[in-house]
């Protein structure tokens, strides 16, 4: 059974966010990829295995959720994390067209 922490984090926050941020162009597990981005600093799922809910760690859990619960509040840095997120992925496909 999934625990309540990463089932608020997972259902209810992304829910949530999109409901308060409607001129948004994301869907709720976009605020799952850029909050599991900044937790890692880089592109979340060349750090850990997918999906994530099975593989993060119990603090990484509620980080995730403070995350989340943070964007609520403060859509500045929602929008920031949103711009680290996309450069973490810009970084991450530039690595794989490097010639060996």
């Amino acid at each position: 059974m999934i625990n309540s922490t990463i089932k608020e984090a997972y259902e209810n926050l992304p829910n949530r966010l999109v409901a308060q941020y409607p001129e948004l162009p994301f869907e709720n597990h976009c605020y799952l990829r850029i909050a599991l981005d900044w937790l890692f600093k880089a592109k979340w799922d060349t750090k850990i295995n997918r999906p994530a809910y099975k593989h993060l760690t119990e603090k990484q859990k509620l980080q995730l959720q403070l995350l989340l619960k943070g964007y609520l509040i403060h859509r500045k840095q929602l929008l920031a994390h949103h711009k680290a997120s996309l450069t973490y992925r810009k970084s991450w496909k530039k690595q794989l067209t490097l010639p060996l």
